[in-house]
C-alpha cells in the first residue's frame, strides 16, 4: 500500500508540473438533507475560494429536508451571486435515484459547466480546493479526481476518525497508483460532466449505498484516467459522527457499498482474517511472542501507510493518537461483521436495505 500511495503522489506531482494554469469553468454541487446547522459554513467556504467568481457556480440541492435548510440557503443566496438553489422532492420515481444519488444527479443536470466538483453540506473546503482540483483537468485524459478528507474535532473519538479517514484515503490512493481503484469519498470528488453522461449517470448505475465508489469504478472502466491528490490545499474537513451507533451505521454503508469491488472486497477480509487466525493459532500452541508479532505486524502496516499523508497534509500532531486509534481499528474489525448481519442501513433519516431498496 505504501508503494502505491507514493507512486500515485509521484504521478500527480509530475502531472501538475506539466499542466498550465488555465481556469476551467466549474460547477460545485452540494447535496443537503437536514443540514441547517452546517450548510452556511460549507457554502461560505466555497464562495470564498481563491478562484475567479465568474468561473464557478455553486449548486445547492435541498434533498427533501424537514428542517430549516431551505431557509438558510435562501438567505445565503441573497449575498452569494453565483449560488443556485434547487429542491428535489419525494416524486423521484427512478429506483436508482433514491437517496443521495437523486440529489447529485439533479444537481448535475442543472449545472452549466463540464467540470463538476462535489462536496457535502457538513464539509468545509480550503480556499485553493477548486484551483488544485480543476488544474488537473487541463489534461484531456482525466475523467475523475478525488482528494483527501479529514475529520475536525477536539475529542479523542474525533481524532480517531480523522486518522481513519486519512488511512482509508491513503489506501484508496495506493489502489489508484497501481491502476486498481479501491475507493474514494463523495465529499471530495470531481468528474467531467461529459464522462458522467457517457456512462449514463446515476440513472444507469445500479443503486448502491456507496455512490462515490460506483462512479469511480465506472469512470475507470470506461477508459478514463483517475487520480487521487494528496495536498493540504485540496484536503477537505468534515464533521465527525458523535455516537458509536452512527459510527456503526456509517461503516455498514461503506461495507455494503464496497461489495461492488467484486473479488477485491473479500481479499481485504481474508488479509485481516489471516492476521487474527495467526494470532489465535499462536496462542493455542503457546507461542506468545509469535502472537504478539502478528499484532505488531498489523499495527506497523497501518502506521507505515499513515505517516506519509500525515506529513504531507501537515497533520503530524495526530501521530500521538495513532497507537490507540490503530488498536481501535483492529478491534472494531472484529465486531463489524456482527452488525453486517442486519441488512438495513440508515442514512440521513432514511433506511435502505442492503440490496438498495428503500424501506
Amino acid at each position: 500500500m505504501l508503494a502505491g500511495s507514493i507512486l500515485e503522489n509521484y504521478k500527480v506531482g509530475k502531472l501538475r508540473k506539466t499542466l498550465g494554469d488555465d481556469k476551467q469553468s466549474v460547477s460545485v454541487i452540494v447535496p443537503a438533507r437536514n443540514e441547517e446547522n452546517v450548510i452556511e459554513e460549507c457554502i461560505e467556504s466555497i464562495a470564498n475560494s481563491n478562484y475567479p467568481k465568474d468561473k464557478f457556480e455553486i449548486i445547492a440541492v435541498n434533498d427533501r429536508s424537514t428542517d430549516n435548510t431551505q431557509e438558510k440557503l435562501d438567505l445565503l443566496k441573497k449575498h452569494i451571486p453565483n449560488l443556485k438553489v434547487f429542491q428535489v422532492d419525494e416524486n423521484i420515481n427512478h429506483s436508482n435515484l433514491k437517496g443521495k444519488q437523486g440529489a447529485l444527479n439533479y444537481g448535475i443536470k442543472q449545472s452549466q459547466n463540464d467540470l463538476i466538483l462535489f462536496t457535502d453540506a457538513d464539509c468545509v473546503v480550503p480556499p485553493d480546493w477548486i484551483q488544485i482540483i480543476s488544474q488537473l483537468y487541463n489534461s484531456p485524459n482525466i475523467g475523475l479526481v478525488s482528494s483527501y478528507t479529514m475529520v475536525e474535532g477536539s475529542k479523542l473519538f474525533d481524532k480517531i476518525q480523522s486518522l481513519e479517514w486519512i488511512l482509508l484515503c491513503a489506501m484508496a490512493s495506493a489502489g489508484i497508483g497501481f491502476g486498481i481503484p479501491l475507493g474514494c469519498y463523495g465529499n471530495n470528488l470531481s468528474v467531467r460532466k461529459k464522462n458522467y453522461e457517457e456512462i449514463g449517470g446515476y440513472e444507469s448505475l445500479k443503486f448502491t449505498t456507496n455512490e462515490d465508489l460506483s462512479l469511480l469504478l465506472n469512470i475507470h472502466r470506461a477508459g478514463h484516467s483517475v487520480h487521487y491528490v494528496c495536498d493540504i490545499g485540496s484536503c477537505i474537513k468534515t464533521k465527525p459522527v458523535h455516537s458509536f451507533s452512527d459510527y456503526i451505521s456509517q461503516h455498514k454503508r461503506w461495507s455494503f457499498g464496497g461489495l461492488e469491488l467484486g473479488w477485491i472486497a473479500p481479499m481485504f477480509v481474508i488479509t485481516t482474517l489471516s492476521i487474527w487466525v495467526g494470532f489465535l493459532f499462536s496462542l493455542i500452541i503457546g507461542n506468545i511472542p509469535l502472537a504478539i508479532g502478528f499484532l505488531i505486524l498489523r499495527l506497523l502496516g497501518d502506521a507505515v501507510i499513515l505517516f506519509q499523508p500525515l506529513f504531507k497534509l501537515k497533520q503530524h500532531k495526530l501521530i500521538k493518537y495513532m497507537p490507540i486509534a490503530l488498536v481501535f481499528f483492529m478491534l472494531f474489525e472484529l465486531i463489524l461483521p456482527i452488525f453486517l448481519l442486519d441488512p438495513k442501513i440508515t442514512w440521513k433519516d432514511q433506511t435502505f436495505k442492503r440490496n438498495g431498496k428503500k424501506n
